[in-house]
């Protein structure tokens, strides 16, 4: 009896179809305008540079950090109808890393530098996750930058994935070569005094999370409470009920946080396929209900759970965390500091963007939803049912 990779099959049933970061990118909203925004992202890769690839890096693994400011171009939203236009790097300015302060401490300096020229002292930065291309990290980077109105200056971390949706397993083990790199960028942004706010995504989850966990045990000492918003979407991480590596990581990772926002969705067949991966262990991306265990209140170090499971997005709704208008406005709020309970009614022109989850009041123990009148589509319901038994013995 042998089994088959359900991602392989995955990436013959979907060739030609985009569904993750490395797919089309455009805004949720539409200005009344309906031009493009043109934002500038600080980033740093350890991707190897290759002229032909899109925005100047490849999917080969570099050993070493490149730095820079990639100029990218966000359409806006597309109209009922109307031919959706997708965004594009129109340029970048390569420039060193290292400084005197430190080996990514030239990255740190532009960041404060274009903070500095946007009267702001902020920054908001982006860890892609899996099946994604720089040009794909950075574009995402600045669309939920400008969507969720960060107003300050915007980052993008992109590790060497491959944009393959059949090379699951070098990408993980790819992402781990980077941890060296994204621990250095968040020990300087530590030591920066800037307002850090930070959006990972899959693989970048656990990447984030490892991080700030060997910080945890160190004896180097970074500063506690650095990152003011952690928002931790769709995370591609074990919750194994007698060998919790999630419970581990994040209580490792909470003194570093003021706090964390989990976005979690049981429709997420990205997550199903990693679950089956990983010999079956869940992921805590994909198990809303569980990850309530989590959810904390102790002031200084907030945990917030979030189901995201309604909202639709991309075809096998793993990026709904930036596809999902209804997502991007909750998240917009949560990168703000507006508390959870404050966003079950209108906020300043905002519309409330969370419910009470069914079954589960908002009183002591409350289970917050994205607030939505959408369902995914019908395809994606019928992938995630297919998904299952792509695993099965052919």
């Amino acid at each position: 009896m042998r089994k088959i990779v359900p991602l392989a099959v995955l990436a013959v049933l979907l060739a030609g179809c985009a569904i993750d970061d490395s797919g089309p990118v455009r805004s949720v909203w539409r200005a009344a305008d309906a031009k493009p925004s043109y934002l500038n992202v600080v980033y740093v890769t350890d991707r190897e540079p290759d002229a032909t690839a899109p925005g100047g890096f490849g999917i080969d693994w570099a050993d070493k950090a490149s730095c820079g400011v990639a100029e990218a171009v966000i359409p806006p939203a597309a109209l009922p109808g109307e031919k959706p236009q997708y965004g594009y790097i129109a340029k970048t300015w390569p420039h060193d890393c290292a400084t005197a302060k430190g080996s990514l401490a030239g990255a740190v300096d532009e960041i404060k530098a274009q903070a500095k020229a946007r009267r702001c002292n902020s920054v908001f930065l982006f860890i892609h996750g899996f099946h994604t291309g720089f040009d794909g990290a950075v574009l995402r980077a600045a669309q939920v930058g400008h969507d969720a109105q960060t107003g300050c200056a915007i980052a993008a971390f992109s590790w060497s994935s491959e944009v393959k949706l059949d090379r699951y397993i070098p990408d993980l083990e790819h992402s781990e070569y980077s941890l060296p790199f994204l621990s250095e960028l968040l020990r300087e942004l530590a030591d920066s005094n800037l307002r850090v706010t930070v959006l990972a995504h899959s693989t970048g989850d656990r990447l984030v999370l490892a991080v700030l966990s060997g910080y945890a045990h160190s004896r180097f000492p970074v500063r506690e409470g650095f990152i003011d918003q952690l928002v931790l979407a769709a995370a591609d991480v074990g919750d194994e009920k007698n060998n919790d590596d999630f419970a581990h990581l994040l209580a490792d990772a909470t003194p570093y946080v003021k706090r964390t926002t989990i976005y979690a969705s049981k429709r997420d067949g990205i997550l199903l396929v990693s679950k089956y991966a990983h010999g079956g262990v869940p992921r805590v991306g994909q198990t809303p209900k569980a990850d309530l265990a989590y959810q904390g209140d102790d002031k200084a170090h907030i945990v917030d759970v979030i189901d995201a499971s309604r909202p639709p997005a991309d075809l096998l709704d793993h990026s709904y965390f930036a596809m999902s208008y209804e997502a991007v406005a909750d998240m917009t709020l949560a990168l703000d500091g507006v508390p959870t309970a404050e966003r079950l009614t209108a906020q300043d022109g905002w519309k409330p963007t969370l419910v009470c989850e069914k079954g589960g009041p908002c009183g002591s123990d409350p289970r917050y939803a994205l607030a939505t009148d959408r369902r995914p589509r019908l395809i994606s319901r019928i992938l995630l049912k297919l998904i299952p038994l792509m695993s099965i013995v052919q």
